[in-house]
């Protein structure tokens, strides 16, 4: 997910327009600890998917293994 320079601008000002800014600070960590989150979970997904092909991979040598 890449955010251009713009976007990130447009982004900031309607932040501002809706928080006030002596929430920006709070919002800004909040927002932070959701996007580690989501780094985490998609970095956990990405693991196990890649362990499950490497799996079904694996499964998969075996029998051509088998069947020679």
């Amino acid at each position: 997910m890449n955010f251009s320079i713009s976007e990130i601008i447009v982004i900031l000002l309607i932040a501002l327009l809706v928080i006030k800014p002596e929430q920006l600070p709070e919002v800004a960590y909040t927002l932070g600890r959701f996007m580690q989150s989501v780094r985490r979970l998609f970095g956990r997904m990405k693991d196990d998917l890649n362990g499950f092909i490497d799996t079904v991979d694996t499964s998969n040598e075996r029998k051509r293994e088998q069947q020679q």
